[in-house]
Parts: C-alpha cells; sequence; structure tokens
C-alpha cells in the first residue's frame, strides 16, 4: 500500500492519480464503495482533480474503516490512502498524529507533500480548491459553495466580532473587507510535515515543485515507489499535468508578489494590479499587514476593488484600530 499524506488543498488528489495512471492502472479499489472503479483519463474540473475519488478519509473514524479494507484487498496491483489534516477541527492534531503512526506501520511507501513557509499566502483566497467542505461546526454537514463556507468559518471563529460589526450595520464590501482584515491571521503557517519525526522514512515533496516543475522529475519519485512508468501514458500526462498546473497560477502570483505589491503601496509606485485577480480575501490579507506590520489603514468609504498601488498609496492612514495581539507576521 502506498500512502499519500499532504497538507490541505496542495494537489493530493492530483498525485493520487498520477501514482496509478502512470503505474499503468486501469481500475482501483475504492474502499468506502467496496468496489473496483475505473481510474479516469482525466482528473480535471475547473478548480482540482477531483473527477479522481481517492481513498481519503476525512475524520478519524473514516480512517478507521479504509485502511483494514486496502490492506485485505488482495490484488497484484498496489493499493493507496490519501488523506490531509482530519476533522473534527477541535481534534485535529492528535487524530492526525494517530493516523500518521498506523500508516507509516502498514504502508510499504509513504509520500508526504508540503506546503512551505514562504507559500503560506496560497491557502489565502475566497475560493476553495474543493468541491466541497466539512462545517467547521456540524461535522456532519457539507458546505458546497464559497459563500457559505466562508460565513461557516467567520461563524466558527469569530461570532463575537461579526456581531458587533453587524450592530453598527457595517455590511458593505469595504466593511466586510475591513473586517476579514482585522480578524483573518492569513500568516499563521502549519504544515503536516511536522508531524513526521526525522527517523521515519518517507518521501518529501515540496508543493511548488509538484504545481511547477514535477514533469522535470517525477522519475525520482518513482524510483523511491519502484515502480516503472508507463511511457506511453507519460506522454498524455505531460498534456494535463499542464492543464493542472494553471489551475494554482494566481495563488503563486500572489504569493510571489505580495511583498512587492506592499511595498509599492507605501512608497506610491504605480502597478496595475489586475493581473492578480484579487478576491476579497487576498485584498483583505494586504490590508492586514499594512495595519499589523505598518500601522497602517486606508480611506476604505466607497473603495470596492484594489486597482493599482499608487491608487492605495493615495488613500494610506494611520490605523485607528487598537491591535489585537499578533505575532505571526513574518514574510
Amino acid at each position: 500500500m502506498i500512502a499519500i499524506i499532504t497538507d490541505n488543498s496542495v494537489g493530493g488528489t492530483f498525485l493520487n492519480w498520477s501514482l496509478h495512471y502512470l503505474s499503468g492502472h486501469d481500475r482501483y479499489y475504492h474502499a468506502k464503495t467496496e468496489n473496483f472503479l475505473q481510474l479516469v483519463n482525466n482528473p480535471l474540473s475547473k478548480i482540482n482533480a477531483h473527477v479522481h475519488r481517492p481513498n481519503q478519509p476525512l475524520s478519524i473514524e473514516d480512517f478507521d474503516i479504509i485502511l483494514p479494507k486496502l490492506l485485505l484487498c488482495q490484488t497484484n496491483e498496489f493499493q493507496s490512502i490519501y488523506f490531509h489534516w482530519l476533522m473534527p477541527l477541535n481534534s485535529a492534531l492528535e487524530n492526525t498524529k494517530i493516523a500518521i503512526k498506523n500508516t507509516l506501520t502498514h504502508a510499504s511507501k509513504t509520500v508526504v507533500l508540503s506546503l512551505p513557509k514562504e507559500m503560506t499566502l496560497y491557502q489565502c483566497s475566497y475560493k476553495s480548491r474543493a468541491n466541497a467542505t466539512v462545517s467547521m461546526s456540524d461535522n456532519n454537514r457539507l458546505i458546497r459553495d464559497d459563500t457559505s463556507r466562508w460565513q461557516d468559518y467567520i461563524d466558527y471563529f469569530f461570532s463575537d466580532s461579526k456581531e458587533k460589526w453587524s450592530s453598527l450595520n457595517l455590511h458593505n464590501v469595504w466593511d466586510q473587507r475591513e473586517f476579514l482584515a482585522l480578524n483573518l491571521r492569513p500568516f499563521e503557517y502549519k504544515t503536516i510535515a511536522n508531524l513526521f519525526e526525522h527517523t521515519d522514512n518517507y518521501y518529501q515533496i515540496n508543493s511548488v515543485n509538484l504545481w511547477n516543475t514535477f514533469d522535470t522529475n517525477i522519475n525520482s519519485l518513482f524510483e523511491y515507489l519502484e515502480i516503472n512508468i508507463d511511457s506511453d501514458r507519460y506522454k498524455k500526462w505531460i498534456s494535463i499535468y499542464s492543464e493542472w498546473r494553471r489551475i494554482h497560477q494566481d495563488r503563486m502570483l500572489f504569493c510571489w508578489y505580495f511583498k512587492i505589491i506592499i511595498n509599492n503601496i507605501i512608497n506610491g509606485h504605480d502597478m496595475d494590479l489586475g493581473r492578480f485577480n484579487l478576491d476579497i480575501v487576498q485584498e483583505a490579507a494586504i490590508q492586514h499587514y499594512l495595519i499589523y506590520k505598518h500601522n497602517l489603514n486606508f480611506k476604505t468609504w466607497q473603495l470596492e476593488k484594489f486597482v493599482n498601488t499608487k491608487q492605495l498609496h493615495n488613500l494610506l492612514e494611520p490605523n485607528i484600530h487598537p491591535l489585537a495581539e499578533n505575532n505571526t507576521i513574518q514574510i
């Protein structure tokens, strides 16, 4: 059995599909349905690779059901399990550690896919890369749209602040952005890679490598797995990989240019922000950084969209909000 253990939403499903596809598999065992499923020839949707259905437990209860079934499956081809931080949120650390320990005991090979610290802002977006997410407050409820997902997130973490904001009738887009800028902590960083010991045997992949240059060194992974790559399928995989790589472009650009954007705002340099397709959460991260790092804010009334760094420079003013303790800004 091969295990893929990852940070959330960094490409684990695509990696799981790639292992089966490039190994020449036509089908694979799916533990939840207790059936052999046909492996899709292309796993891509517009936002992810979730046309493929991996053996992915979302909770420790799922894990305890799926893992034994995979271990009991008798075929000549490898089986695979893929998971990231396990729900529920309040016991994610403990349960994920248990799952990792059990996986390392039973898996013949383990692959760890992790987000590097300098790319923390990759996760900072209004748009989810998942088709559905589990509610923060109700683990039996799936959320399938971004608006509901953010409402659930705010209700779980910032209900008191939301109530105060609503009592002041602050509902415009510039009010919503400022609420997020004051409450979100976009630079908090945790990675599942830190749950592994240096003595554990696994193959580690940097997610930036997976998103950008994995076609040039995927052979190294298959050498570790001791599996031959199907050469005919590799040619088809390259085309699919190129398409999948574009899914990550806007998020990566935001990470790479964030400090440049900040510097241009502070110094009044002219930079068109249209190329980054910023959403309200990414705009809030920019405002958050200026508030907490530089004690600056914008004259936000009627500021509907961040268009240009010179535009934003002209709106700078001293921050008047009392600052909550925040030690997460380290970029």
